[in-house]
């Protein structure tokens, strides 16, 4: 197990295109952190500097207290798997499995066969070994790369978008299998991911990095329920927050704090927003607090314009008078599009956040 240090990582490319803007993260021991955000954000490319496939432009990386940012990536101890199929196609699947050990082989007495029989079957792959990767489905290459990844007993696994164009299934099946390989060695675990199921569902915390900024760490649960930034409410959930601009109209200790919200006045208790009086506020509100029909009292009027099945729900997109598109989470079948909605805010379930800074200010308290 090994910690990890990005000490005011910056990278920039040709172009003065800012890849990275002075990343600052550790992540611990034995922990399996993920660092999510959109395509483009950075992320990749600060696992590639960890990997030593990169050199940052400015700051250093450690690795168990061992700065390695100018060491190469064979004597930094890591085991990587990709969504790539990065295997050697000549060779059979137990051959791939025992690569990075041939030359641990012929210094020591190690029984190299042993070894890759002994992974492959806590993967469930034992009888694929004497198959080559072209005869393998996409899930079992990366089962096999998974196996070679962790063979060498590393102190730290690298992963990037490993569960990428899966099917449920096999994604699945590879969860528990990297969650089991985590819990039983105590491995430390780096994963980059687009894919907010795949973080929540594997993370002990998770980064969330928008356009080269570190914009919050945090569990799971708390990136979820209370989003540092509205850069972060807008990206992370599935879908995502609706944030929209509201007036703050008037408050006092009698009658709270009124806002106005797509032509709707909701009232809420709260003195965080005395200073905004006059002004205006970002106001988050999660898709599946969004309440409509005799709920909504004083109703805005919506337009639905697609649907989404969930099953036991439907995810709903409406448009307003106003102009705001925004995201509901209603229960039973969809809706027929083009039918009209009143819809509504709760104010006890709004989130609040500064509309310079972007910086979140209240939020209301997390479900259990």
């Amino acid at each position: 197990m090994s910690e990890i240090v990005f000490q005011d990582v910056t990278k920039v490319y040709p172009g003065e295109r800012v890849a990275l803007d002075h990343l600052t993260i550790t992540i611990a021991r034995g922990e399996f952190f993920s660092l999510v955000g959109p395509s483009g954000c950075g992320k990749t490319t600060a696992l590639r500097i960890l990997a030593g496939l990169e050199e940052p432009t400015g700051g250093r990386v450690h690795i168990g207290g061992r700065d390695v940012t100018d060491i190469e990536i064979h004597q930094r101890n890591l085991g990587i798997i990709t969504q790539e199929n990065l295997l050697l196609q000549h060779r059979s699947a137990g051959g791939n499995i025992g690569f990075p050990i041939e030359g641990l082989r012929r210094r020591t007495r190690i029984d190299a066969r042993a070894r890759v029989e002994f992974e492959a079957a806590g993967l469930g792959i034992g009888h694929l070994l004497d198959r080559k990767p072209a005869t393998l489905s996409e899930g079992e290459r990366r089962l096999v790369q998974l196996a070679r990844a962790i063979i060498s007993s590393p102190s730290v696994l690298l992963m990037d978008e490993p569960l990428a164009f899966l099917e449920a299934q096999m994604r699945a099946r590879l969860h528990t299998a990297i969650r089991q390989i985590h819990d039983e060695r105590g491995m430390t675990i780096v994963l980059v991911t687009a894919s907010q199921h795949d973080a929540m569902a594997l993370s002990d915390r998770i980064g969330v990095l928008i356009d080269g900024v570190l914009h919050q760490i945090g569990s799971p649960h708390d990136v979820y329920s209370r989003p540092a930034t509205a850069a972060v409410a807008r990206f992370f959930g599935e879908p995502s927050m609706n944030v929209l601009a509201a007036d703050v109209l008037g408050s006092s200790p009698a009658e709270g704090t009124q806002l106005e919200i797509l032509g709707q006045v909701v009232t809420m208790w709260t003195p965080l927003l005395a200073d905004y009086v006059g002004r205006s506020v970002l106001v988050g509100v999660r898709p599946e607090d969004v309440v409509i029909g005799a709920e909504a009292s004083r109703g805005i009027e919506a337009h639905v314009h697609a649907t989404e099945p969930l099953g036991s729900a439907t995810l709903t997109e409406v448009s307003t008078l106003d102009g705001p598109t925004l995201s509901c989470r209603l229960p039973g079948s969809a809706p027929p599009i083009g039918t009209v909605l009143d819809i509504g805010l709760r104010p006890e379930r709004l989130h609040l956040f500064d509309p310079a800074t972007e910086l979140a200010f209240l939020h209301p308290p997390a479900r259990r």
